[in-house]
């Protein structure tokens, strides 16, 4: 019995010094998403098993709006399919001022489009692998995104989209339009 009272307060205790952080409220979606938030931070692991959308929910704690909430995020492509373009949306936050860094491992990055409410990654090689958004691993050089979290009160919540846009239909017809010219272009010489 006074063990079962130890254990409980030492579990209390524990939970009573704990940092908040901004709190995984829910995600949608068929890829996996990994929590490794911290008060002050919001990190995540996102599995791209397909390039459906997923949209992620937080809640801010207290600890959250101290300053701006850095961002980071590790995306692994296991689709094996090319990745050429990645969004991050907003809904309920803006980023901040200065933009944060993305390392892909084996693509190349070509530009970021970013705004107060989405930033655009274009590869100018696809990534087959993964990239990190902000300052994942801690490397010299790399920045983490910030969020902005003036206005915003603990219990407010906030959603973010990783979405992977759809090749535009001329992008689909144009090399099958090619490809019908040089069977075309074959056949006349062949004749």
């Amino acid at each position: 019995m006074k063990l079962t009272k130890l254990f409980a307060f030492a579990g209390a205790l524990t939970l009573s010094c704990a940092a908040n952080a901004a709190l995984l409220s829910g995600s949608t979606g068929s890829n996996a998403v990994t929590n490794w938030s911290s008060a002050g931070a919001v990190a995540f692991d996102l599995d791209l098993a397909n390039f459906s959308a997923t949209r992620i929910t937080f809640t801010l704690e207290e600890d959250d709006l101290l300053g701006p909430l850095s961002f980071d995020a590790l995306v692994r492509n296991y689709a094996g399919a090319a990745l050429s373009r990645f969004t991050f949306s907003l809904q309920g936050i803006r980023f901040a001022a200065p933009a944060g860094t993305v390392t892909p491992s084996f693509g190349s990055v070509g530009s970021i489009d970013s705004g107060a409410g989405a930033v655009g990654i274009s590869f100018a090689s696809p990534e087959y692998a993964e990239f990190q958004f902000g300052d994942v691993f801690g490397d010299a050089g790399a920045a983490d995104w910030l969020l902005d979290t003036s206005g915003l009160r603990a219990g407010d919540t906030f959603t973010i989209s990783a979405t992977v846009p759809e090749p535009s239909s001329a992008a689909l017809v144009l090399p099958m339009l090619c490809m019908a010219g040089l069977m075309a272009a074959r056949r006349r010489k062949k004749d």
